[in-house]
């Protein structure tokens, strides 16, 4: 009897104390998932002020009667065609009504069977990362809640597009073209292609591949690059050029990464508004919402502009109540002071990012239209289709309309070795 109840004392003291060393659990015991970013009584006023508003083409004349629903760089953007390089009228965009965007049947389930086994520690970071796939935080309450949810979307976990992005210089009026086709494929976090959640034959420890074949410029005309991001945040990431001018490889460091690419007014780590290793970041603070005019459901067939033109005509601006997260680097010499970030909560991708350099001086407005792509699965995913920049320093923008190729497809992990940058394509 005594032995009894001395094992049963052991046991509790090992239970008790098993539970204490026992990671925090993210999840709750309903998933709700998706979410809208209006409802209620909130959908109510939005469709009222649609009432006045959707259907009205917006420009520099009657701009400030909805500023308080835009970025104020972009608003003195429009209201100064002549120093962007626009026609004399000036640049405009449409209203058009709110509409909410549902995911694909793959993330819905993944999101309601992963999130609940989703593990943090104290400070909030995922201990099971590689384990997981879906939107691991469908409530979010922190910054760094919303920046894995970000990036845990995997964009269909496969795709290939084609970007025609000009470097623009509006004080001249001038393109410099640039034409590059893009693959990516996620290892981990799959949600829309087998196998689901992760590829299992992945020994180097792959978060997900890039492969970048550039067109043009003329002097990079079939250059290629491979990207490798890690699920280990420690290993740097594994990039190499093909310049196919010198027919020679080169090795990219991570310290390049905050370099500008092949001329234009983007740095590696800007690659769909971030592209780098979350825990790089020593701050994602979360400062509320805002409601913003938005283009995401857009058509980028009905976007126009001419050469030398920075802000792009046409797009389809929708109310949505977006995150705001301030982003900081741990380190203190990097390219940039802070970011940020206004996150859609439906798709947790990222609408409109403000930049400011080393100084804490306002330097670029980021915007990344989103549309939905015909996926291989048949379904319909919100996807990037297009991008607007501009450097308020220098004047001068980037522009980029999508040609989405394939969403969802069946790619081989073989796509990312380093003798697939020097054959003839």
């Amino acid at each position: 009897m005594i032995f009894v109840k001395f094992k049963n004392l052991i046991w509790t003291v090992t239970l008790t104390a098993g539970v204490l060393a026992m990671p925090f659990f993210s999840g709750a015991a309903e998933v709700k998932y998706p979410v809208a970013a209006y409802s209620g009584e909130e959908l109510a006023k939005v469709r009222e002020w649609e009432k006045t508003w959707a259907g009205k083409k917006i420009d520099k004349t009657n701009i400030d009667q909805v500023s308080e629903f835009m970025i104020d760089k972009l608003v003195e953007i429009y209201k100064d065609p002549g120093k962007w390089g626009s026609p004399p009228e000036g640049s405009y965009f449409n209203i058009v009504p709110y509409k909410q965007i549902i995911e694909t049947k793959g993330m819905i389930a993944a999101t309601k069977k992963y999130a609940p086994l989703v593990k943090t520690d104290p400070s909030g970071m995922i201990l099971n990362y590689s384990e997981i796939a879906g939107i691991p935080f469908p409530e979010p309450k922190t910054g760094l809640e919303m920046a894995y949810n970000m990036e845990c979307n995997t964009r269909g976990d496969t795709f290939k597009t084609r970007w025609w992005s000009p470097s623009i210089d509006p004080r001249h009026r001038t393109d410099r073209p640039a034409d590059q086709i893009f693959e990516e494929m996620y290892f981990i976090h799959r949600v829309d292609v087998d196998p689901k959640p992760a590829i299992l034959k992945n020994p180097k420890g792959y978060h997900k591949g890039q492969f970048l074949q550039f067109v043009l410029p003329p002097e990079m005309n079939n250059s290629r690059m491979i990207v490798m991001k890690f699920i280990d945040e420690s290993v740097d990431y594994s990039s190499y050029l093909y310049y196919s001018e010198f027919r020679r490889i080169k090795r990219i460091s991570q310290a390049e990464r905050t370099n500008a690419i092949d001329g234009t007014d983007m740095i590696y780590d800007d690659g769909n508004m971030w592209d780098g290793y979350l825990s790089h970041n020593k701050s994602y603070d979360y400062q509320g919402k805002k409601n913003l005019l938005v283009a995401r459901n857009q058509n980028m067939k009905k976007v126009t502009r001419v050469a030398g033109q920075a802000q792009a005509d046409g797009f389809d601006m929708e109310r949505c109540n977006l995150y705001v997260v301030e982003v900081k680097h741990k380190d203190p010499n990097y390219l940039y002071s802070k970011r940020l970030w206004y996150i859609d909560p439906e798709t947790y991708m990222i609408q409109y990012e403000e930049i400011w350099d080393q100084l804490g001086q306002y330097w670029k407005i980021f915007m990344q239209p989103t549309g939905d792509v015909k996926t291989e699965n048949g379904e319909m995913k919100s996807f990037v289709v297009g991008f607007q920049m501009h450097d308020l320093q220098r004047t001068h923008s980037g522009f980029t309309a999508n040609d989405v190729q394939k969403v969802s497809h069946k790619v081989s992990p073989r796509l990312f070795l380093l003798s697939n940058l020097q054959k003839t394509y």
